[in-house]
């Protein structure tokens, strides 16, 4: 009896141990997918907060493959119908570390080019009846988020952490190290930097027609005289 005593006790302290080692492997399960596997989910989720919270959460070299290409387009969308205060809020906020805060920077950056390499493509591969429409809407919606940023640039004039930010940007803007400029160039895809280069002229160029000022500077578009309609 004392043995089959201490066999049911040995069993159940086992018994208790695997659960213990269940439900931490659970937890950590959990953990490691709202890192990972999560931010793909909240990339794609429509809401504005999720997006945010997974673009400052997720190494750029995971989101930029090809693997998030469906979830980097929905999120842009999400964004893109997203009030301008909200997005930019969020990456203010005080409650973000300077590693998220890095990695919400470079994942905007990358949205960004990859819907610039979208217009791009869209107009240099439509039939030539189409690419003046094509370029008039791109360059409307250049335009609405420059006034936007500049809005939100004017709204926060007077915060001093607004301009201490205003001020990296156009240092980083101007002054990039030798070894960024080595990465720039390393990065760039030949075929894609030609194709901006066939657009942007022609871009520039419908903009002076219209008298649109496109100027843009290091802090989010400079001021010109040109009209805006």
């Amino acid at each position: 009896m004392g043995t089959t005593k201490a066999g049911s006790s040995n069993r159940g302290l086992i018994i208790g141990v695997v659960c213990v080692a269940l439900v931490a492997a659970g937890g950590l399960f959990a953990a490691t997918t709202g890192l990972f596997g999560g931010a793909d989910e909240q990339l794609a989720s429509g809401d504005t907060d999720k997006v945010m919270n997974a673009l400052s959460s997720i190494d750029n070299e995971k989101f930029a493959s090809a693997d998030n290409r469906d979830a980097r387009a929905k999120a842009l969308d999400t964004l893109k119908n997203s009030s301008i205060e909200s997005v930019f809020d969020r990456m203010r906020s005080d409650d973000l570390t300077e590693e998220q805060r890095d990695k919400l920077r470079e994942n905007m950056g990358q949205l960004m080019r990859e819907d610039m390499e979208r217009k791009v493509d869209e107009y240099l591969s439509a039939p030539e009846t189409d690419k003046q429409a094509i370029m008039d809407r791109h360059i409307d919606e250049m335009v609405a988020f420059r006034d936007k940023m500049r809005a939100y640039r004017d709204k926060h004039k007077d915060d001093p952490e607004a301009e201490k930010e205003q001020q990296e940007r156009r240092q980083n803007w101007t002054r990039p190290t030798t070894q960024q400029r080595k990465e720039r160039m390393e990065s760039r895809n030949p075929e894609k930097m030609a194709q901006m280069m066939r657009y942007w002229p022609k871009m520039m160029a419908r903009a002076k027609e219209r008298g649109i000022n496109m100027g843009w500077g290091p802090g989010g578009g400079r001021r010109g005289g040109g009209k805006d309609k």
